[in-house]
């Protein structure tokens, strides 16, 4: 299972640092994907609210995003836990049934250390739910790995 997420981190991070031309045409930022993010967005953007739960515990740590078409055309959040800081996240490849989203360099509580989170994320009606991947910024840090759900706010 483990080798399947980051086989499909690592497919997503190829898309995103340009081994693949930019989809997104001329006004697009390298890396971030613009393939189709009008049809992602109008699922996508809004507030949503959510728990990220550690293997094994049934315990989640809360959090609510705020997903948002740039000017350029691709779709960021804002992703604020529960007594964290909040930081950006950005879809870096997306199809009809899912996307691959990456984050800038943040503070865990957690792992009380600066880390680049990734989802592998699916989206049905107001239901939002992925694998979720907290890679240390420095050599000896910890992974940490984990699943969340997250439903739209009316």
């Amino acid at each position: 299972m483990r080798i399947a997420l980051c086989t499909g981190l690592g497919v997503a991070w190829l898309a995103g640092t340009g081994a693949v031309t930019n989809p997104g045409g001329a006004g697009a930022s390298p890396g971030l994907a613009a393939l189709d993010s009008t049809t992602l967005a109008s699922r996508l953007v809004g507030k949503w609210s959510g728990g990220r739960y550690e293997p094994g515990s049934k315990m989640p740590h809360q959090f609510t995003m705020n997903w948002m078409k740039a000017s350029d055309g691709h779709l960021t959040a804002t992703v604020n836990p529960a007594g964290g800081t909040a930081y950006e996240t950005n879809v870096v490849w997306s199809s009809d049934t899912g996307f691959v989203t990456a984050s800038a360099p943040h503070q865990s509580r957690e792992l009380s250390e600066e880390v680049v989170t990734r989802t592998v994320s699916h989206l049905k009606g107001d239901s939002l739910w992925g694998k979720i991947e907290m890679r240390p910024t420095s050599y000896g840090g910890r992974t940490e790995t984990g699943h969340y759900t997250a439903t739209r706010q009316k």
